[in-house]
């Protein structure tokens, strides 16, 4: 299994020194971004981290008001009943919440990758690489990047 690993890698690598060595023939500058970094100065990306937060703490505040009427019934099968009853409500509330999320996150991915492009392009980038991938080289534009997201 280690194998395939090494194999796609060194295939991967090769495919890279090939297409870098295309580029830069033809006068395409490589620049680099840490991804990482980047995602964790924008404002959006926090934004939505703090809300999901609160759907969270809000959803939890739910789950204890239900608990406690489940808590509260006088029988074994109304207390079975209710159980049922907030478990589908769970699951819905949860879903909804998910599918929020996701799209959210999507939306910001793209913006951000569109950032990114933008910066490269303004600087004369032809190549954009990500910088944990890249052992030297490239001209690092993440704080570039950093500056045109939205504050």
């Amino acid at each position: 299994m280690k194998k395939s690993y090494v194999i796609v890698a060194v295939v991967v690598l090769i495919g890279l020194f090939c297409c870098c060595g295309f580029c830069c023939k033809k006068g395409a500058k490589i620049a680099v971004v840490d991804v990482q970094r980047v995602v964790a100065q924008a404002r959006p990306v926090v934004d939505l981290r703090q809300e999901m937060q609160n759907k969270v703490g809000s959803l939890q505040e739910w789950v204890n008001a239900s608990n406690a009427e489940i808590d509260k019934a006088s029988s074994q099968e109304k207390k079975d009943e209710l159980t049922k009853k907030y478990q589908g409500e769970l699951a819905q509330k949860q879903q909804v919440i998910q599918q929020d999320y996701a799209t959210k996150l999507q939306q910001l991915d793209a913006e951000i990758t569109k950032i990114i492009e933008e910066t490269a392009k303004s600087e004369g980038f032809g190549v954009v690489l990500i910088k944990a991938s890249v052992v030297a080289g490239g001209v690092d534009i993440t704080d570039k990047v950093i500056a045109r997201l939205p504050k």
